[in-house]
């Protein structure tokens, strides 16, 4: 029987993960579920990514309040009842999310424990956030309510691997036991406890997953460089699903995964087969570095620029967020994401350095 064997939430974005026996499946996930996350002083989300860690801090519940504790800090009380009313414009990813500020004394401890000034925010009843192209509501996860990872899966992937990882590294929401690994691939409507999902999009899977929920410090490219030599698929390298819930209701632990429909599953290959068997040399003109380098049709810009001492700011290396943009004056590149795109900046040629690949000289304003 294919079960449910595991449920998570992460009511702070990026914090050390809560297991529950059982969930309340809401439009826009599980309850509690990322319903706070941290933003710099511009409005700009702050995630494990680039701050790993906040995958250190521990929250409890005591009724509606948080109990926060993390190295070297004193606890932390987070009182609904303390809140401001100031309504902050929190930007994560494409999206601009219309959020709570909770209150100043959260923001002097978390900007004491990043070393970095920081606000945190609160996903509150007003705030409004939809999944790409869907009139469904999501809060502060990157893009989908739920994520599923098969243990099966996770088991395969540590045959391969030299240091085994835990379903943790990949921050689910639901762990499942399946038939057998990656079945979960050619899956399109399950029924779990209460609830019915629909299997989305798998999730492209970027340097997150390579910190150790443990300590929090990443280890070294890994499993993420052994994925992307077996599951690497159109320029995403993915690991779990992305879910939708289709109605809201109770999930536990042990309950029965119901398949009520499949889908052709998507045949992966290595990410170095995808790549041009002739390496081809061109050059990069960075025009505010006033700086040409030689560059090839097989990295991404991103990591040619970073090769090459070129600051190009990023924070997903996913094409999600859009941190990466350069405007492309010159040339051709190979389009792998620009999602994070608006109409009007494609139309000016913007492009994202961490999701293209330069086939040709190309000069770039960045």
């Amino acid at each position: 029987m294919q079960a449910l064997t595991d449920i998570y939430i992460y009511p702070i974005k990026s914090v050390k993960a809560i297991s529950q026996p059982a969930a309340f499946v809401e439009e826009k996930g599980l309850s509690f579920d990322r319903r706070y996350m941290l933003i710099d002083l511009d409005g700009q989300f702050i995630t494990g990514r680039t701050h790993p860690q906040l995958t250190q801090i521990d929250v409890q519940f005591s009724r509606k309040i948080l109990q926060l504790n993390a190295p070297n800090m004193a606890q932390l009380s987070i009182d609904p009842e303390q809140f401001s009313t100031q309504v902050i414009s929190a930007d994560i990813w494409s999206d601009t999310v219309n959020a709570l500020h909770c209150h100043q004394d959260y923001d002097h401890w978390f900007s004491t424990y990043l070393k970095q000034p920081c606000q945190l925010v609160f996903f509150a009843e007003s705030s409004q956030r939809c999944i790409k192209d869907r009139d469904t509501s999501v809060a502060f996860a990157d893009g989908y309510p739920l994520l599923l990872i098969n243990q099966a899966s996770i088991d395969q992937l540590n045959s391969k691997l030299e240091s085994p990882v835990s379903a943790l590294h990949f921050r689910p929401n639901i762990v499942i036991k399946g038939d057998f690994p990656f079945i979960e691939d050619s899956w399109l409507r399950i029924k779990i406890g209460e609830v019915e999902f629909e299997i989305s999009k798998p999730c492209s899977r970027c340097t997150f997953i390579n910190v150790d929920p443990k300590t929090g410090i990443p280890t070294d490219n890994e499993p993420l460089a052994t994925l992307a030599k077996f599951r690497y698929h159109q320029g995403e390298i993915d690991f779990g699903q992305n879910l939708i819930p289709l109605n809201s209701g109770l999930i536990r632990a042990g309950d029965e995964v119901h398949v009520l429909a499949t889908q052709e599953a998507i045949s992966y290959t290595a990410q170095s087969d995808s790549l041009a068997d002739n390496k081809k040399s061109l050059q990069i003109y960075y025009q505010q570095s006033a700086l040409t380098v030689a560059g090839d049709n097989q990295q991404l810009l991103l990591d040619q620029a970073e090769q090459a001492g070129v600051p190009i700011p990023f924070s997903c290396r996913g094409g999600k967020c859009g941190r990466c943009k350069v405007q492309l004056i010159e040339g051709e590149v190979q389009t792998l994401n620009n999602e994070a795109l608006s109409p009007e900046e494609l139309e000016q040629g913007y492009i994202l350095a961490c999701s293209c690949i330069p086939l040709s000289d190309i000069s770039l304003k960045h």
